[in-house]
C-alpha cells in the first residue's frame, strides 16, 4: 500500500488488474473492486438495472470512446423504461439490500415457495434475482433461486459479505452459477476496512465497472484510492495462502481456555460452537458462549454484554447472533478471531468481576 500511494496509476486500468485477481480467486469469469460489499451490491444492481441498454457498447478503458456519462447518471432516478424489479423471498431480506435501491432499483418480494418465485416474474419489469447468503428457516436454497432465474433468463445477485471463512466459498457461488456474487474485503479476509470484492459474469462486471469510480455513475462517490484497491489484493493473496487449519486450531485453544475457565462458575453454562457446516473434512471457526442462569448470577445475557461493552477496556460481544443456528439463542458469544494474545485473560478477568458483583 505505503508503494502504490507512492505511485501514479490509469485507476480503470488498476481496477481492471485487481479484478483479474479477484476473478482467478472466485472462480468468476471477471471481477471488481469496490469499496465495501454494500457498494459491491449497489454496482451489482446498477448492472443487472443497465442491461440491455446502450451502456453495453462502453469499456471501461475504450480511449477515444464517446462519453457515456448521460447513460450511466439516469441512475438512480431516472429509471424510465428499465427493468427494476429485484426479485426476493421475504424471509431472505437483510439490513443491508437498500444498496439495490440507492441504485434505482426496488423490491418484489415473493413467498417461500418455488412456483412463487418463479410467477413472478415478469419481462418488462425484472431486472434480477436478489438472495442473502445464510441460514434462514424455511428458505428457499440458492440452487433454486438460481434455477427459477436462469429459466426466466434473469441473473442472481448474491450478498456473501459475511461467507468467509472457509475459503471455499469464494468460488462456491459462481461454481453453483450465481451471476454477481459481492464479498466484504474487510472482515475475515483481512483487507482494508473499506474494501470489498465483486465477481461474477464479464458483461455484468464491465456494467458495474462503467458505473463506479473513477466515473460519473451511481458509484462515483464511492471512491477505492489506489492504495486501498492494491491493499485489497495483498490481503486476498495471504488469505488464500494461509493454512487455515491452523489458524482456526489457535482460536479453538483460545475459546477451550476461555470456556475450561468460565465452566466452574455456579449458573454458568459454557460451550463451543462452529460456523459453518462440515464438508469434506474441512475446518471450521469456532465461537465460545456462555449462558446464564438469571436466579442463579443475578443477571442475563443481554445485561452481561451491555456491561462487558460499557466497561473499561469496552469489550464487544454477540448477543443471540443471527448466523447461529436457533438454539443457541440467547447467549453470549465471543469470538476469537478478534482476539489479540493475552485478551483473552482480561475478557475472563472480566466477566468474573461483573457476574460476583452481581
Amino acid at each position: 500500500m505505503e508503494d502504490a500511494s507512492k505511485s501514479f496509476v490509469h485507476i480503470p486500468e488498476l481496477q481492471q488488474w485487481a479484478g483479474r485477481h479477484i476473478a482467478e480467486a472466485t472462480g468468476a469469469e471477471a471481477g471488481l473492486p469496490t469499496a465495501g460489499a454494500c457498494n459491491g451490491l449497489m454496482l451489482a444492481a446498477a448492472a443487472c438495472i443497465m442491461k440491455g441498454t446502450e451502456l453495453e457498447k462502453y469499456d471501461p478503458l475504450g480511449r477515444g470512446q464517446a462519453n457515456w456519462s448521460h447513460l450511466s447518471t439516469r441512475l438512480p432516478l431516472h429509471t424510465e423504461g428499465l427493468r427494476t424489479e429485484f426479485i426476493v423471498p421475504k424471509n431472505n431480506r437483510n439490513s443491508y439490500d437498500y444498496s439495490v435501491e440507492c441504485a434505482g432499483g426496488r423490491f418484489k418480494e415473493v413467498g417461500s415457495t418455488k412456483k412463487e418465485l418463479a410467477d413472478v416474474f415478469d419481462p418488462q419489469k425484472t431486472a434480477a434475482y436478489y438472495f442473502t447468503a445464510r441460514e434462514a428457516k424455511k428458505s428457499l436454497s440458492l440452487e433454486t433461486v438460481i434455477e427459477v432465474a436462469h429459466r426466466n433468463g434473469a441473473p442472481v445477485i448474491v450478498d456473501a459479505a459475511a461467507e468467509l471463512p472457509p475459503k471455499r466459498k469464494l468460488s462456491f457461488y459462481s461454481k453453483v452459477g450465481a451471476d454477481l456474487v459481492a464479498f466484504s474485503g474487510g472482515k475475515h479476509l483481512g483487507g482494508p476496512n473499506n474494501s470489498g470484492l465483486l465477481a461474477g459474469r464479464r458483461d455484468l462486471i464491465n456494467l458495474a465497472h462503467l458505473q463506479a469510480y473513477p466515473f460519473n455513475g451511481v458509484g462515483r462517490a464511492a471512491k477505492m484510492s489506489r492504495e486501498t484497491i492494491v491493499g485489497l489484493v495483498v490481503a486476498l493473496k495471504i488469505y488464500l495462502e494461509h493454512n487455515e487449519k491452523a489458524l482456526f486450531d489457535g482460536w479453538e485453544k483460545k475459546a477451550n481456555w476461555v470456556v475450561s475457565q468460565l465452566r466452574e462458575i455456579p449458573g454458568v453454562v459454557t460451550g463451543i460452537v462452529y460456523q459453518g457446516t462440515v464438508e469434506d473434512d474441512e475446518p471450521m471457526a469456532p465461537f465460545c458462549y456462555l449462558k446464564l442462569d438469571e436466579r442463579t448470577v443475578g443477571m442475563n445475557g443481554r445485561t452481561l454484554v451491555e456491561k462487558l461493552k460499557d466497561g473499561n477496556p469496552s469489550i464487544m460481544t454477540l448477543y443471540e447472533p443471527a448466523f447461529l443456528i436457533e438454539d443457541y439463542h440467547g447467549k453470549v458469544t465471543i469470538n476469537p478471531e478478534y482476539m489479540l494474545d493475552g485478551e483473552e485473560e482480561i475478557i475472563v478477568q472480566r466477566i468474573r468481576e461483573l457476574l460476583k458483583a452481581s
